[in-house]
């Protein structure tokens, strides 16, 4: 089917009707988000926690990235797999190695993919989760307000629990910090699923 785009007037101005989508771009479609959903997979698995677990994912990370080198999305998860490696790890240097490892990843990442909304979401998590003391929450709190922004926009590509996970998170972390938006973000992210497990967090 070809691709087009008829216009339409209505009330003296030109509304565009939905393109059609052939099928090569839906397949693009479903193999793009078959990607993503597998980091996202592999990254579920370093937040449970297991140090041998987070190491098998980082290496498939890796091999991602040497396939791939202009995956930031990628890139992002990894950094944020070595920030659960370093939170997870017994001794202070693989810590302190580890969470340098995951701060030039997620960098790099969002430098290289600054409109990325994904991207982002993966390094403003991160950071919030990071001790203070390392000093990532300002770059955090600045992620979180883009991420509002980008919520708001009626054609986001972000999906409903990827929006309530950045909400949570937000508020959680405007909150923290006195921040204006501390309530906006907790509202917003009730209403999306109040019966969603963050919908449940933000009553």
């Amino acid at each position: 089917m070809l691709k087009c785009t008829t216009p339409m007037l209505v009330a003296g101005s030109i509304l565009f009707l939905p393109a059609f989508s052939t099928g090569a771009e839906n397949a693009t479609s479903m193999k793009s988000q078959s990607e993503y959903d597998k980091l996202r997979q592999w990254h579920d698995i370093c937040r449970q926690g297991d140090s041998d677990k987070i190491a098998e994912q980082i290496t498939k990370f890796e091999a991602e990235l040497a396939r791939k080198p202009g995956n930031n999305l990628a890139r992002a998860y990894l950094g944020s797999s070595y920030a659960l490696k370093a939170k997870h790890s017994f001794f202070p240097p693989t810590k302190l190695s580890s969470l340098q490892k995951a701060k030039s990843l997620m960098e790099s990442a969002v430098a290289g993919s600054p409109n990325n909304p994904r991207v982002r979401m993966v390094r403003a998590i991160a950071y919030y989760k990071v001790p203070k003391i390392f000093g990532t929450r300002p770059t955090s709190i600045a992620d979180f307000e883009v991420l509002l922004t980008e919520i708001k926009k009626p054609q986001s590509s972000l999906k409903p629990n990827e929006k309530q996970a950045i909400l949570y998170y937000a508020s959680l972390a405007f909150a923290e910090e006195n921040h204006r938006s501390a309530n906006e973000a907790k509202v917003l992210c009730h209403k999306i699923n109040p019966n969603s497990e963050y919908g449940k967090r933000t009553k």
